[in-house]
């Protein structure tokens, strides 16, 4: 019954090769800040080195009219998960500090919260650039590790506001599907993933935070459901 949980659920994912590429771009960010544990820090070299490699499939890889395959997230999409983490940022590290530090607030939201979130297009990307570099270059551990964070999803929408004709089907494989040099990435992901699980043991959810499953497309929940009717296999000895 509890099987699943020791697969590695990194190789059944469902994603674009470019989307795949963006949720490992934001675990190497997130496992970059010196306050994260050691153990977890020295498994980003061979992220780095697994992720390179699966770049190199992507460089000149054309779909059948010649265009480049694209991920599955639009401008509009993309801008969602940015803001929503810049939200959570709000909520859990800086109205918290701001109550001591209340001069501190204009630093991050010249034009206060709004300003970014209610942003326009032609002012999004220079606002929230300024807001990742007050968090990057900030004292505090914590607000570094949010800077890490939020500068992997502010790449994603930058990639996403390049990208033209949105209206082209995404190509979506299972990473089992894409080659071994996906299988590779997904198998180094697992590592980071098993050791954040030993890391924050005593509060195993934290080791979520290093992963950004926004990016990818919801599970199919029907399928989960079927799974998880399915009968035990009968004993062969009853």
């Amino acid at each position: 019954m509890y099987d699943e949980r020791y697969d590695n659920h990194f190789r059944r994912l469902r994603a674009s090769r470019d989307t795949f590429a963006a949720f490992a771009d934001f675990t190497l960010e997130a496992l970059k800040p010196a306050s994260v544990a050691k153990l977890l820090r020295d498994e980003r070299p061979a992220l780095q080195a697994a992720l390179d490699q699966f770049r190199l499939g992507l460089r000149g890889r054309t779909t059948g009219s010649g265009q480049r395959q694209r991920g599955t997230q639009t401008e509009n999409e993309a801008f969602e998960d940015l803001k929503k983490l810049v939200q959570i940022n709000n909520i859990r590290l800086l109205q918290p500090r701001f109550l001591e530090h209340p001069a501190e607030e204009v630093l991050f939201y010249p034009d206060k919260l709004i300003g970014l979130t209610g942003a326009a297009k032609t002012k999004r990307l220079t606002r929230f650039a300024a807001y990742v570099q007050q968090l990057e270059e900030h004292s505090d551990a914590a607000l570094q590790t949010a800077g890490a964070q939020t500068k992997a999803l502010l790449a994603v929408y930058t990639e996403a506001t390049t990208v033209k004709n949105r209206g082209q089907k995404a190509v979506q494989d299972t990473i089992s599907d894409l080659g071994p040099d996906a299988l590779a990435l997904a198998d180094a992901l697992w590592d980071v993933h098993c050791t954040a699980l030993y890391v924050h043991r005593r509060e195993p959810a934290k080791a979520s935070t290093y992963f950004n499953y926004a990016l990818l497309p919801k599970r199919n929940t029907q399928r989960t459901a079927g799974r998880k009717k399915t009968p035990p296999p009968t004993n062969p000895a009853e």
